[in-house]
């Protein structure tokens, strides 16, 4: 009498997200964290981003997990670089 072996395939998926922002609200200047020329959002574009209401937008900010400035119209300015990482260490 013959058995019959059962095969058992196992298959992972691995995801990843990219975001690219390369919108006509983003500008360039100087991030002294950085210490070198980012791109920067305004508060406005930076909720849409990280997908977050006003009030917990300010609260990211208070914390310093972002790293800020201002325009010279007095705008808070929010470096883009430090939102994406403080978004993608959020999500693992």
């Amino acid at each position: 009498m013959f058995t019959t072996a059962k095969k058992r395939t196992q298959i992972t998926i691995e995801t990843s997200r990219v975001l690219i922002v390369r919108r006509m609200r983003s500008s360039r200047t100087w991030c002294r964290e950085c210490a070198r020329e980012v791109d920067v959002v305004d508060t406005e574009e930076a909720s849409v981003l990280a997908e977050m209401a006003q009030p917990a937008l300010r609260e990211c900010v208070a914390t310093g997990k972002w790293h800020l400035s201002e325009s010279s119209e007095g705008a808070l300015l929010i470096c883009l670089d430090s939102l994406m990482k403080s978004l993608h260490s959020a999500s693992k």
